[in-house]
């Protein structure tokens, strides 16, 4: 555990009522824990240091990265069965990780009309021209409406 990469990696993202109502679901299920942990702050000089987490491991500590990939894949065969349960075509493809959940979130974020410069703020890029390297596929993806954008303006034109 240490500091986020920039000084745009702490931001806030918003979320929908749903995902408000889950965490607010999971926080009174499972508490918040305070843990002992290391921090890697500098790799040089690590220090041990209580941090309260959302999210910990089953035994009650944080969730290490060598674990992750069980929780995983735990998670996504949970996630695909309750899907399924429900009727809906959507599945979490297989070998998905969690940064693929990030390009899905811009990806949506895109599709839906977000500028570049939300999209950068959303996933705390330190600049603009981070995310345009990126996901400048999926703006040109869309249909070409610069001359109906013209054509709207000019139309009253004698």
């Amino acid at each position: 555990m240490g500091e986020p990469k920039t000084k745009q990696s702490y931001r806030a993202v918003p979320q929908g009522r749903s995902v408000v109502a889950e965490i607010q679901r999971h926080r009174k299920e499972f508490p918040p824990k305070v843990v002992y942990i290391e921090d890697r702050t500098n790799p040089r000089k690590p220090v041990w240091r209580h941090a309260r987490l959302l999210y910990t491991s089953e035994a009650g500590g944080a969730i290490r990265r060598g674990s992750w990939a069980k929780l995983w894949a735990r998670n996504v065969k949970r996630a695909n069965a309750y899907l399924a349960k429900c009727g809906s075509k959507v599945r979490v493809p297989e070998g998905a990780t969690l940064h693929d959940l990030r390009h899905f979130y811009a990806s949506v974020l895109i599709k839906n009309g977000a500028t570049p410069k939300q999209v950068q703020m959303r996933l705390g890029h330190a600049k603009p021209s981070i995310t345009l390297n990126v996901y400048t596929h999926l703006w040109e993806a869309e249909a070409d409406r610069t001359a109906d954008m013209m054509e709207a303006i000019l139309s009253d034109v004698p």
